[in-house]
């Protein structure tokens, strides 16, 4: 896509790093409004280019704190534009700073969906119900507000939203960009409308004209060599590709990397040739199960090859390997076909940049999981123009539309994503206990065993609780002490670690489980809610399970070993093949956006301590979303029928070695969709 001219921009977004700052660009430009996209360190006179047409601009979020010394350099740049200004999450702490407001650490983080309330009668809200649906991430926010500001909004004892007493300054800590701030648009309706007095016109972006145009003033008279998995991304890749240039110039290829779901590959080769794409099958397992890639290790001046990617346990450098041996795969094909004469497409799309840091994305953005199709060494063929990426400006809900419009069968276009590593970020790699059971692993189950049995210790005046009533509204002490209408809570923090995005950065941290006597009636809203509460008091947790059988009671110390072997790819390969067989038989697919099916290296209810464990837990994570960058987990009774839950976890249960089936209850934020 063509980047529009800063001259002729009406908002300009200054990108703080946020995961979400492409996507305030998405929105604005849905309402019909040409955007530019700035890093936070341009000076005034590159901010002050499109002077003429500017309207208002946009502070985005970010990983950094709204700082005073942030604040000012804002004040000679930005805030000299004259033009209403909107500060979204860090952009609202800047604004907060540069008004003479306390911006500090919370007591609490706050990561997820959230009611707030918010004041109609400022102009940002206007016409819109008191109280809000909205998504906050972050674990700073004003704490004392300056004399020029007045409060807008509000959450649970937070300040959520400020207004300046006499300019069109405003600013938010939620994101009214994403899916998960449920009236969000409206707000962006009305500071580009109402307070920015940008006149509301049609859009009329035919976005399939302009990828088609973009594909064949790349390619020129070049042949495409193409990658295939299989899913939505790569099919609607394919499609366009054979639309602007025509079968004959369009070489398919799918690499099997011995880490497919279970007859993926043959199923994928069928589906695309049913569409009248000719897909060369190529088998790699042994070579990616074998790879390796150059590493940076800390102390070190130079990079070090890596170990084989079956001996890794590090996400990162799993990662990183998949997508290296990918890109030498392609380079080696294109070596025996002519390469001056081809070139390479890969179906990356907008969050695949995103979250992996691509400077294409954001100049400031933390690095969450690197996506294969962004690996350095995808990087340095997309530097040496060897590489077009057609949708790479395309979020999922957008790719699914434009593979509506060219005519792809539903089942095709309706799939649920999965991950270019295929199973390898579902495969938890651990050998030992000692890795993740830190020092400090006592102290947060202590914190969190503390959280649910709040409403029991409550009656004792236990000393234990001083340190968490200071973090307790009213509202979540309530909510604690309710607990004891519910069958009784067991939480325990499970010794692996996953991978989160929390206020704009990566977290690595603990995963905690909740379990019940065996035939307890739960309430999944309860257990819902509570996930919310734990991510939020306990600051080493972002991700939250419900394990099906008896309650567990202890700390978790069984590990199994495991690695990317045969073995283990095989264990998941049955259980996720068992959970997508009862999702179809169910015809529930449809209900959900994705489901990962996760093995865990942990082996629960050992028959004798003498004996090794050898069994794999398996966690369930129905996702609900739109655009991929946040959603909700799917919860049962609300988005998926409780017994078809129950039904999954009973055939997921039968596969041979697994030990408990789990159900992820986590948001994103504060957990990514995958766990690594």
């Amino acid at each position: 896509m063509k980047m529009n001219n800063v001259s002729d921009a009406q908002i300009l977004i200054i990108d703080a790093g946020a995961q979400y700052g492409k996507v305030i660009n998405r929105k604005i430009e849905e309402l019909g409004i040409k955007t530019v996209f700035l890093p936070l360190n341009s000076t005034f006179e590159t901010l002050s280019q499109n002077a003429a047409s500017l309207k208002g601009v946009i502070i985005s979020g970010g990983p950094g704190v709204g700082t005073a010394e942030a604040a000012q350099a804002l004040k000679d740049t930005a805030f000299k534009l004259d033009v209403p200004i909107l500060g979204i999450c860090f952009g609202n702490q800047i604004i907060a700073s540069a008004f003479g407001s306390t911006v500090e650490s919370t007591k609490v983080r706050e990561d997820g969906q959230f009611r707030i309330k918010v004041d109609v009668s400022s102009p940002l809200f206007s016409g819109m119900k008191e109280e809000q649906e909205v998504l906050v991430t972050h674990g700073y926010g004003i704490t004392k507000i300056g004399p020029e500001l007045k409060i807008i909004a509000t959450s649970d004892g937070h300040i959520q939203g400020v207004q300046h007493t006499t300019k069109p300054i405003f600013g938010v800590q939620f994101h009214p960009e994403v899916d998960l701030t449920v009236h969000g648009r409206e707000v962006l309706r009305n500071f580009c409308y109402n307070i920015c007095n940008i006149a509301i016109r049609d859009v009329m972006k035919n976005r399939q004209a302009l990828c088609l145009e973009d594909i064949r003033s790349s390619v020129q008279e070049r042949t495409v060599l193409a990658l295939l998995s299989g899913g939505v991304d790569s099919t609607v890749l394919a499609a366009l590709l054979t639309k602007a240039l025509g079968p004959s110039r369009v070489l398919a290829i799918h690499i099997d990397n011995g880490l497919m779901r279970k007859n993926e590959s043959t199923l994928v080769v069928k589906a695309l040739k049913n569409i009248g794409l000719d897909v060369k099958r190529v088998d790699c397992a042994y070579r990616f199960l074998n790879g390796k890639t150059w590493v940076h290790v800390e102390g070190c001046k130079n990079a070090q090859l890596s170990d084989c990617l079956n001996t890794i346990v590090d996400p990162e450098q799993k990662r990183r390997i998949i997508g290296d041996v990918f890109m030498h795969i392609m380079s080696e094909l294109l070596n025996d076909l002519d390469k001056d004469k081809f070139i390479l497409a890969q179906g990356t799309l907008a969050p695949d940049l995103i979250e992996s840091g691509s400077k294409l994305s954001s100049a400031m953005a933390d690095t969450i999981k690197t996506h294969h199709n962004d690996s350095p060494l995808a990087r340095e063929f997309r530097n040496a123009g060897k590489m077009i990426e057609p949708l790479r400006t395309f979020y999922k809900d957008e790719v699914r539309e434009l593979g509506r419009e060219l005519n792809l069968p539903a089942e095709l276009v309706n799939r649920h994503p999965f991950p270019g590593p295929g199973l390898a970020p579902r495969i938890i790699c651990q050998l030992d206990l000692y890795p993740w059971y830190l020092e400090n692993y006592n102290d947060f189950n202590n914190r969190l065993n503390l959280i649910c049995s709040y409403h029991r210790l409550r009656a004792t005046q236990s000393q234990m609780l001083n340190s968490l009533e200071a973090q307790l509204s009213d509202q979540k002490r309530e909510f604690l002490i309710s607990l004891k209408d519910h069958p009784r809570i067991y939480p325990v923090l499970l010794p692996v670690r996953t991978v989160g995005v929390q206020g704009d950065g990566r977290t690595y941290s603990y995963a905690a489980a909740f379990s019940c006597e065996a035939g307890a009636k739960i309430s999944w809203d309860v257990l819902s809610h509570l996930t919310k509460l734990v991510t939020m008091l306990c600051p080493n947790v972002n991700r939250c399970c419900f394990v099906f059988g008896d309650k567990i009671e202890g700390p978790v110390r069984d590990i199994t070993p495991t690695l990317l072997n045969p073995g283990a790819i095989s264990r998941l390969r049955e259980a996720d093949s068992a959970a997508m067989d009862m999702l179809r038989q169910h015809d529930a697919m449809k209900l959900l956006s994705q489901m990962p099916v996760i093995l865990l290296p942990l082996h629960f209810d050992r028959a004798s301590r003498h004996d090794p464990s050898t069994k794999h837990s398996i966690v369930l994570r129905p996702f609900v979303t739109q655009d991929f960058m946040t959603g909700s987990a799917a919860i049962p009774g609300k988005h998926i029928p409780e017994p078809v839950v129950n039904d999954i976890a009973a055939a997921v249960s039968g596969v041979l070695g697994i030990s408990r089936v789990m159900y992820d209850l986590t948001d994103k934020p504060p957990g990514t969709t995958e766990w690594e």
